[in-house]
């Protein structure tokens, strides 16, 4: 039994052995090449809150508790000031909605996107019964621009520019929504600029305001052109409302897109976590998309993040399809892990039985060794003290040899020690004619 405890024991420290260098291994390849885990909140820069962009962002924060992911919303002015959080390293904004056409890609390295959310069409509604179908014709009027931040404001600004129409040619006011609405109603502006969904509660007040126009753009295939961040839509006549056919012809206008942007430092498997939640939540489209054409890789005016490109050539990863995100997030960081583990097993199983071999033999050696010591003692002549020493260090390497486990594959060799050691002390004995052999 104590052999087999011994051998037992033998065979236990080199397999504990291959286990060390093996955790030894994963776990050094976990502290340096693993990424760390997704953080369980993120920050998203909205808009105002009576806008679409926060309700949206509400409906993100709802899924995104479903995951075990919290989602804090913070209010803004618009895409302006969601553009400068972002890029504000002391900001923790991690991700916002941001309206085309407002991030410059040369001064925003530090940005991507995700997706184009939907198309966002710029309202332009005047007072009166002139038609207007130019913007160089709003010369010398009350202008709402929207409010400071405001992706609304961003675009009026590059458009009216472009018409050479600026704060002296025209009276500019920093107003617009709901705010906007009631300037109209008070006489307070005669043109107002809005980029807004066609849910929007005060586009369709205005709509159905008296003496209140929808502008069409005759030249809008020339924005599209010039700013590639637009593209042309049309309003169909009855489109926003059928019973009173609004509007009463088509339409043509340009829109901007809202999108989801990132800042670079969010953790790759938030933003697919992110895109899956767009899915839900802009894929059945509305008046201006159709089901399925949004979230898209298209319509964006900042370099696509590579993460979303993937999703959207390959869809969402495998993991993700089958597992809860926490989980498949784990298996997906931990693959990494599989190959110094499989390099590193393949050889170190490959030498446990050579390993196993070698310790086995090089007991017997020892032994050997210590009894070729004696032989040669015992040729060159000894003393009868140096033959009783001898005697009793070969009754010791006996004992060692009774007691010390040999796998059964090396029986021959251990049996031909212990026949060689009866061999030398027999030897040794003759030097020691009145003591027995022990």
């Amino acid at each position: 039994m104590s052999r087999e405890v011994s051998t037992n024991r033998s065979y236990m420290w080199v397999w504990a052995t291959v286990v060390v260098a093996c955790t030894s291994g994963v776990l050094a390849t976990y502290f340096l090449f693993v990424e760390p885990p997704p953080p369980r909140r993120i920050v998203m820069a909205s808009g105002s809150a009576d806008g679409a962009y926060h309700q949206f962002a509400e409906r993100y924060q709802e899924l995104l508790k479903k995951e075990g992911v919290t989602l804090d919303v913070r209010t803004t002015h618009g895409s302006v000031e969601n553009v400068q959080l972002l890029l504000d390293e002391s900001s923790d904004i991690d991700v916002a909605f941001v309206q085309t056409g407002i991030a410059d890609p040369e001064k925003s390295d530090s940005l991507m996107a995700l997706a184009s959310l939907y198309r966002e069409p710029l309202w332009i509604f005047h007072r009166g019964s002139d038609e207007i179908d130019r913007l160089t014709q709003l010369q010398g009027q009350r202008i709402a621009i929207g409010p400071e931040g405001s992706g609304t404001r961003g675009i009026a600004l590059q458009l009216l520019s472009a018409n050479g129409i600026d704060s002296e040619k025209a009276e500019l006011k920093d107003i617009g929504g709901t705010a906007a609405a009631d300037a109209f109603e008070n006489n307070e502006i005669d043109t107002a600029f809005f980029v807004a969904g066609v849910d929007a509660a005060y586009i369709q007040r205005l709509l159905r305001m008296p003496n209140i126009q929808l502008v069409e753009l005759k030249d809008a295939k020339a924005y599209e052109r010039r700013f590639r961040f637009l593209s042309t839509v049309t309003i169909h006549a009855g489109l926003l409302d059928l019973q009173h056919n609004i509007p009463s012809h088509d339409t043509t206008m340009v829109a901007p897109a809202a999108t989801l942007v990132a800042h670079h430092s969010l953790h790759p498997a938030l933003i697919t976590l992110l895109l899956k939640v767009a899915a839900k939540v802009h894929r059945s489209g509305d008046l201006l998309a159709t089901t399925g054409e949004f979230p898209s890789a298209a319509l964006t005016d900042l370099p696509l993040s590579d993460d979303a490109d993937r999703y959207f050539r390959v869809g969402p990863p495998v993991l993700q399809r089958i597992l809860p995100f926490w989980l498949a997030s784990l298996v997906d960081r931990l693959k990494i892990m599989l190959i110094p583990l499989i390099m590193l097993m393949m050889p170190l199983v490959r030498m446990a039985p050579p390993l196993v071999r070698w310790q086995t033999r090089r007991k017997i050696y020892l032994w050997y060794a210590a009894l070729r010591k004696i032989d040669q003692l015992s040729i060159h002549g000894m003393s009868t003290d140096e033959a009783r020493q001898s005697l009793e260090d070969l009754r010791r390497l006996e004992q060692q040899i009774a007691h010390v486990g040999v796998p059964l594959s090396y029986m021959e060799e251990y049996y031909n020690l212990r026949l060689h050691l009866n061999l030398v002390r027999a030897r040794v004995s003759t030097a020691v004619p009145q003591a027995e052999p022990t």
